[in-house]
């Protein structure tokens, strides 16, 4: 169990400034780090931000002096023990309390060890006490704000909490004018990669991100692409004539799964970041798609020469809510001030794209369940430049995705194709009666 340190350091260092990308702290510490297996470490950062909320519940049950916390490091070492015993069974109860004592400082040894002990005392009763709570925001490890949106678009039942709560899923697609299905199998099959197919996406399902990044020259016809965002790419195949405008592209998902749907589109990537661009033009290469033409471009100052398009796509930056598997940093860190700042730019972003475009229809999405930022942005477009919603629910649920139809536009809810959860509204202008 050499990954406690290693994952306390990490963790200390993230808890000094909740702010912090979580993966990208991981990220660039993995690369220094030197334990062929770095699975264990990954699940244990991951899973120990996925329960804060339960974590602090469950120790503060130990603490003699319930109105202070235990001083940074020693709660660090804490967490990662209460995981490991109340919500992993990877290890034997004695060897996670000795270890996470030998981690600790001598002079906070006896602390450790005397929480630790007394938890083992109740551990089955503290296990039955979460699995039975009826306060679905500590049972989850969900912030309250959180289960009131989820509440408010029918996806906060029992089921859907615990689906949000799990370790991510991840999906494998590749060009099928480079290979076939039966060729990716096969691919992948012998590079090692478990994996379930999802024949209604033609693509692939695996746990075993990491494998796949290790193995990135053996598995380079393959990228990464969740089923919320492919959803938003086969959107836009179904209604796309002939130009597509993909204005927040990078990294480049949706362009990628549009360019391989519809290889007769030409697309016109665009995003304001140059490093981030630099990803899809990697990408782009790397699959040998001729049909995207990537540039650099702010929304809000979009260049002339692209009024042809008949369809726009806006991804728009959110809170990424409906991400919380693979982000859990999001599950007690999104606040109200965050997401009334992304409604307002979301809101400007939407309205500049209608009236740079006044011709075309407009795919607006954000992997978000949050209202303000899905359909409280499009409702305001909407009302304010005379917009229409087409109907997209029907073709959703072709491919199997479950749906929650409103009046602008379609939530994706947890479902067996392991998709985020996604806001996605195709407007058109009013029709005249």
């Amino acid at each position: 169990m050499n990954f406690i340190k290693p994952a306390a350091h990490i963790l200390q260092e993230y808890y000094q400034d909740p702010q912090t990308n979580l993966r990208m702290l991981l990220t660039r510490f993995l690369d220094s780090y030197h334990d062929s297996d770095k699975s264990p470490l990954t699940r244990t950062v991951y899973g120990v931000v996925r329960k804060d909320i339960a974590l602090e519940h469950v120790i503060g049950l130990f603490l003699k002096n319930k109105s202070q916390a235990p001083a940074p490091t020693v709660y660090t070492l804490l967490k990662i023990a209460v995981f490991l015993l109340v919500f992993s069974d990877s290890y034997p109860e004695y060897a996670v309390v000795n270890e996470t004592v030998s981690a600790a400082a001598k002079k906070e040894k006896p602390f450790v060890n005397a929480v630790l002990r007394e938890l083992l005392r109740h551990l089955q009763e503290v296990k039955g006490r979460l699995a039975q709570s009826a306060n679905l925001s500590l049972k989850y490890a969900i912030a309250p704000g959180l289960v009131t949106s989820l509440t408010q678009i029918d996806a906060a039942s029992e089921a859907d909490l615990e689906y949000l709560d799990r370790e991510p899923a991840f999906h494998l697609r590749f060009n099928p004018q480079q290979m076939t299905m039966a060729q990716a199998r096969q691919i992948l099959a012998a590079s090692g990669i478990p994996c379930r197919e999802l024949p209604q996406l033609d693509c692939f399902e695996t746990q075993a991100a990491g494998q796949v990044l290790e193995k990135s020259e053996e598995l380079g016809g393959f990228y990464i692409q969740n089923t919320g965002s492919q959803a938003v790419a086969l959107v836009a195949a179904a209604y796309a004539k002939k130009i597509v405008c993909d204005v927040a592209a990078a990294p480049g998902g949706k362009s990628l799964t549009l360019a391989c749907l519809r290889p007769d589109l030409k697309i016109w990537a665009s995003d304001v970041s140059p490093q981030r661009l630099c990803l899809l033009e990697q990408n782009i290469r790397r699959l040998h798609l001729n049909n995207i033409s990537s540039f650099v471009a702010d929304i809000f100052r979009y260049p002339q020469g692209q009024e042809a398009a008949d369809l726009v796509i806006i991804d728009a930056p959110c809170t990424s809510s409906g991400t919380l598997r693979k982000n859990p940093d999001l599950k007690s860190k999104i606040n109200r001030e965050m997401v009334e700042k992304n409604a307002r730019q979301q809101r400007l972003m939407l309205a500049s794209l209608v009236e740079r475009f006044p011709h075309a229809r407009w795919l607006y999405a954000v992997c978000s369940f949050i209202h303000e930022e899905s359909e409280g942005v499009v409702e305001k477009v909407a009302a304010a430049r005379g917009l229409e919603a087409v109907a997209i629910q029907p073709l959703l649920e072709k491919y199997h995705f479950r749906v929650k139809k409103i009046k602008f536009g379609c939530y994706l809810l947890p479902s067996d194709l392991n998709n985020d959860l996604f806001y996605i509204s195709l407007l058109e202008p009013k029709k005249s009666k």
